[in-house]
């Protein structure tokens, strides 16, 4: 834990980190996190007790560097929910769990396999959504077209979008809560595992 006199160092070494709140972040960070990629491009946050890196080079950089930056944390909330995965895991392991996946969600290939899908996809919805004359665009098209090619992708070919965007929502609820001091919860647990076994059955089909 930082010391008074270290904390507030921090604080005058990085003021736009300082000043930053969590209203500012939910609301509408975007003129705040670009004034701190032109002036502050690594900041001490106080609000959310972490560093936040906000230039591409030096995230890059970060994320590269698996010696000197590590997800592989205890506290990292995320891996506490869905267990150890890409996600959470540096060097060796996090290659392990990626490399599967990298060559066949490349740019090139997703446009040769996923262009057509996608037009056809997002037209039906649009067309779904026209007679009602409003839609909510994360909730309404973004999220049943991203849950349509990722199923389709993955192969999930026996759940409904609807379903898969409730087990979203779950596991999303419980790692709010765990960064918060909570507990994951049953619901949370149970989604995991539902997700789990439909993955496990693609991947049975598949072989």
């Amino acid at each position: 834990m930082d010391s008074p006199h270290s904390a507030a160092s921090r604080q005058r070494r990085h003021p736009l980190g300082a000043a930053l709140t969590l209203q500012q972040l939910d609301a509408d960070p975007y003129d705040s996190l670009a004034q701190m990629r032109a002036s502050e491009p690594v900041s001490w946050v106080p609000v959310v007790d972490g560093w936040l890196v906000t230039r591409r080079d030096l995230c890059i950089d970060v994320m590269r560097d698996a010696e000197l930056f590590t997800v592989d944390d205890p506290r990292f909330s995320t891996a506490r929910v869905v267990g150890p995965s890409m996600l959470s895991l540096d060097g060796a392991e996090h290659r392990r769990h990626r490399d599967p996946f990298a060559d066949a969600f490349r740019k090139p290939e997703v446009m040769r396999r996923f262009s057509s899908q996608v037009e056809h996809e997002a037209r039906q919805l649009v067309t779904t959504l026209a007679p009602t004359g409003s839609a909510e665009i994360r909730r309404d098209l973004a999220g049943p077209l991203a849950v349509k090619v990722v199923a389709n992708a993955l192969d999930l070919l026996d759940v409904e979008p609807g379903e898969v965007l409730g087990w979203y929502d779950e596991i999303v609820a419980a790692v709010d809560r765990v960064s918060a001091g909570g507990d994951v919860g049953p619901g949370a647990r149970a989604a995991f595992e539902t997700l789990d076994a439909h993955l496990t059955r693609s991947m049975e089909r598949g072989k």
